[in-house]
C-alpha cells in the first residue's frame, strides 16, 4: 500500500526555507523523501551539515526532519510525504541521510511522475503509484556506490567527465576542490576513495591520453602538442610522456606510425 498525502516538484522558495517537525512541523509520523536542487542544510547526527544539490533523503516515521536552505539563499526540492507497508521501502539501507543517485535526472522524473500520479489518482491501492514508487527506489538501490561515505558521488562524476573531456584547461587540486567547495584534503580524500586514482594522476593520465591521440593522428611539433595538452613546458611534457609510457613523444609517434604502416 502507498498512500500519498502530498507530492510536488521543482518548487523554489526564493526566500529560503526551514522545515522543522521538532516545531510543530506535521509530517512527523509519515515517511518524507525529497530531492533538492539547491544545496541545503540538514540535522544529521545530532548536527546541522550541508549536503550537495541533487542529493536525495528518505525521512522515515517518527525521525526528526529538519531542513533548511542555506543562509540568505533560494531553496528548491522535489518532495513525496506518504504512509506506506510496503517491504521494499520499509527495508531501504539508507534512511535520514542524504545521499547523491548516481543518475539525478532520472530520479527527478520520476518525483514528477509520481506527483502528477498522486494528483489524478488519490486511490491508496493505485497499481501505477506502487509501480512508480518501485520503480524510484530500485533506482536508488541499484546505483552502486558506498553512498554514505561518497556523499559527492555526482558532482565528482560530473567534474570528472569535464576533466576527461578538456584536459588541457587548468587543473589543479584547488580549482577542482573549489568548484565542490571542499577543502584540499577533504576533495582528495573523496576523490581517490570514488574513483580509486587521485586527482592529479587522473588529469595525468588524460592529458598522456589526449598527447597519444594527436602524437598518432596529427603532425604538429612536440611543443605544439605539449601546449595542446595543458603543458606550459615542453620538457616537463617529454619527462612525463616517456615516465607514464616507457617511451618518449618522438619514439612513441614513430612506432606508432610504423605500426599503421604493416
Amino acid at each position: 500500500m502507498i498512500n500519498v498525502l502530498y507530492s510536488g516538484y521543482s518548487y523554489q522558495h526564493d526566500n529560503g526555507l526551514v522545515y522543522d517537525t521538532d516545531q510543530g512541523k506535521a509530517g512527523f509520523d509519515s515517511y518524507q523523501i525529497l530531492y533538492i536542487h539547491t544545496p541545503a542544510l540538514f540535522w544529521v547526527d545530532n548536527m546541522l551539515r550541508k549536503y550537495p544539490s541533487r542529493s536525495v533523503i528518505l525521512f522515515t516515521p517518527g525521525h526528526r526532519k529538519y531542513y533548511s536552505s542555506l543562509p540568505n539563499e533560494p531553496y528548491k526540492n522535489d518532495w513525496i510525504r506518504f504512509d506506506t507497508d510496503e517491504e521494499f521501502i520499509e527495508s531501504f539501507p539508507i534512511t535520514n541521510v542524504p545521499f547523491s543517485p548516481a543518475d539525478p535526472d532520472f530520479v527527478h522524473n520520476l518525483f514528477k511522475l509520481i506527483a502528477w500520479e498522486s494528483n489524478t489518482n488519490k486511490e491508496t491501492d493505485d497499481p501505477e503509484m506502487l509501480n512508480l514508487f518501485k520503480v524510484l527506489f530500485a533506482k536508488l538501490s541499484d546505483d552502486n556506490i558506498d553512498i554514505l561515505s561518497k556523499p559527492y558521488h555526482h558532482e565528482l562524476t560530473s567534474l570528472r567527465r569535464d576533466m576527461k573531456l578538456h584536459p588541457e584547461l587548468t587543473w589543479n587540486v584547488d580549482i577542482m576542490a573549489g568548484r565542490l567547495n571542499l577543502g584540499r584534503t577533504r576533495f582528495q580524500t573523496l576523490y581517490k576513495s570514488t574513483f580509486g586514482i587521485s586527482a592529479m594522476d587522473d588529469v595525468i593520465n588524460a592529458r598522456i591520453k589526449l598527447a597519444k591521440d594527436r602524437l598518432r593522428y596529427t603532425s604538429r611539433s612536440i611543443a605544439q602538442i605539449a601546449e595542446m595538452c595543458g603543458y606550459k613546458s615542453t620538457e616537463h611534457f617529454c619527462r612525463q610522456f616517456s615516465k607514464i609510457t616507457g617511451m618518449t613523444p618522438n619514439r612513441f609517434r614513430h612506432e606508432g606510425r610504423q605500426t599503421s604502416d604493416r
